[in-house]
């Protein structure tokens, strides 16, 4: 069932804001993170920082490890948490990490450094009122 432009604007008042996000699609499905809440304003608000906090931690975990596999398990990891917020963009650039480590891994990355930014961002102006 396609999603609403009401329903997008009840799950923005669920998180008590209003934010105008240039991009035709915000970084953040806050429709899903509602309904994975169960409406719930305070754990909305309180799962957006800790994955403003992890998405960061992990991209810096990125950089910096030289294990494959431990990189692996960071981005599988990435992955499960921007699905369950509805960061659409960062988990497709993790899947395309999973599934192709070593073709284009510095794009992908920068990709995915990019994505993260945006939404951590937009993260950032819903909690700043």
């Amino acid at each position: 069932m396609p999603i609403s432009h009401g329903d997008t604007e009840m799950a923005m008042a669920s998180i008590g804001q209003r934010i105008d996000h240039p991009a035709s699609q915000p970084p953040i499905d806050l429709v899903r993170l509602a309904t994975n809440t169960l409406g719930n304003r305070d754990l909305e608000l309180q799962i957006l920082r800790l994955f403003s906090g992890q998405s960061a931690s992990a991209l810096a975990r990125l950089t910096s490890e030289p294990d494959q596999a431990m990189r692996q398990d960071i981005i599988h990891t990435l992955k499960g948490s921007a699905l369950a917020v509805g960061a659409d963009a960062i988990a497709s650039c993790c899947e395309r990490l999973e599934d192709d480590p070593d073709s284009g891994a510095a794009a992908s990355l920068a990709d995915l450094h990019e994505v993260v930014d945006q939404a951590n961002s937009y993260i950032s102006d819903l909690l700043s009122d």
